[in-house]
């Protein structure tokens, strides 16, 4: 139905008009791959896979769409959470960034996300802003802004955090 509705609207079949899953349950990484490769190519060439923190990691993600051939959409918060990582100045955040680019056949397209925890820096559930922020995102060409109140949270990042790259 989404696949429809974008070719109904004139969008491309490529990841710029891209529809971000999950994986979905664990342990399915070889189906998954197939479900991909045999997916229309109006769903497909659309599609982009995201980290969590509870079934597939960064790593297990980048692995299941190097070999769908889909782009990664990585996201920092999901990684620290499921690593148990104490900040998103972990060498494994800026090599996620950088290998997840690789995914995207137009690196000037790649998109990551980024939240922050609501009581706590490691809490999955989303904050109202955005208060920290990955260095490793400095170069990334697209963010999406996963927090309660999204266009204040982009307003404040503008503000504060794009004066300091």
């Amino acid at each position: 139905m989404h696949a429809r509705i974008l070719d109904f609207l004139g969008q491309p079949r490529s990841p710029w008009a891209l529809m971000n899953i999950h994986g979905g349950k664990g342990d399915r990484a070889e189906r998954l791959i197939q479900v991909i490769r045999s997916l229309p190519d109006a769903i497909r060439l659309r599609l982009t896979l995201e980290n969590d923190e509870y079934t597939y990691s960064a790593q297990d993600i980048l692995t299941i769409c190097q070999a769908a051939e889909i782009p990664m959409v990585f996201d920092a918060h999901h990684h620290v959470i499921k690593e148990h990582l104490d900040s998103y100045e972990d060498p494994s955040v800026a090599e996620m960034v950088l290998a997840s680019r690789q995914t995207w056949a137009n690196p000037e397209w790649q998109l990551v996300h980024i939240s922050n925890g609501s009581e706590s820096f490691a809490d999955p559930k989303h904050s109202d802003l955005i208060a920290v922020m990955p260095s490793a995102y400095k170069d990334v060409p697209w963010i999406e802004i996963e927090a309660k109140k999204k266009e204040q949270a982009i307003a404040k990042l503008r503000q504060e955090w794009l004066v300091t790259l």
